[in-house]
């Protein structure tokens, strides 16, 4: 008999995914009987763009995906740790194969590296455990490059595109929104420096694997 396999995405915020993990699922979904995403927190500007762009993934993706919010509040996961353990461990079926694609250790952002350190609790479980790519990741070392086809890539844009920093809980109003394909595309600038023979994918995003088994 066929063994089930989960995706576990964890992620700590709304756009988290589609800022980093897009290309991973039109890769990937195949290997899979069913993908949780599963996002920490909440912010109400976001929740019926999110909603919207969950409708822009292709059908044989979106019938196996099972969208999650704990709805804790955003900047405070760290005093919420043990509590936001506790909700992501009991969303883990044990009796199936499970993959983790969380965020990275080394990321400035205080609510990614909470559920870095969470997800890692269940390292030794898993088949694959990645780590993503973000626009506060610092000293992010990838060694998985994936490439999005033009039309994924746009897709991909086009949901981006319809958040605005001005609507986020930001100090400084600075942190992103994405102001340029060149922005966007960091991941190809990566394959760049690394690789030859590129120009089948216009746009890369970039990942860690910590496992692969």
């Amino acid at each position: 008999m066929k063994i089930k396999k989960e995706l576990l995405v964890f992620i700590a915020h709304i756009d988290d995914f589609e800022c980093a993990c897009f290309g991973f699922l039109f890769k990937h979904h195949l290997e899979y009987d069913k993908i949780k995403i599963i996002t920490a927190t909440s912010w109400d500007s976001k929740k019926s763009i999110w909603k919207e762009n969950l409708q822009l993934l292709p059908n044989e993706i979106l019938k196996k995906v099972t969208d999650i919010n704990f709805k804790f509040p955003q900047r405070q996961l760290n005093s919420q740790f043990d509590s936001l353990k506790d909700r992501f461990y009991n969303e883990i079926n044990f009796k199936s194969t499970f993959d983790i694609l969380t965020h990275d250790e080394n990321d400035c952002h205080t609510d990614h590296v909470v559920l870095f350190q969470i997800a890692k609790g269940m390292y030794k479980y898993t088949e694959k455990f990645v780590t993503i790519y973000s626009p506060s990741s610092t000293s992010f070392n990838p060694n998985y490059f994936l490439g999005l086809s033009e039309d994924t890539y746009q897709l991909k844009k086009r949901a981006l595109d319809k958040y605005n920093i001005k609507h986020e809980q930001s100090y400084s109003e600075l942190g992103y929104y994405l102001k340029s394909d060149d922005h966007y595309n960091i991941g190809r600038s990566y394959v760049l420096e690394n690789c030859v023979n590129t120009n089948e994918f216009y746009y890369y995003e970039v990942y860690k694997i910590l496992k692969w088994a």
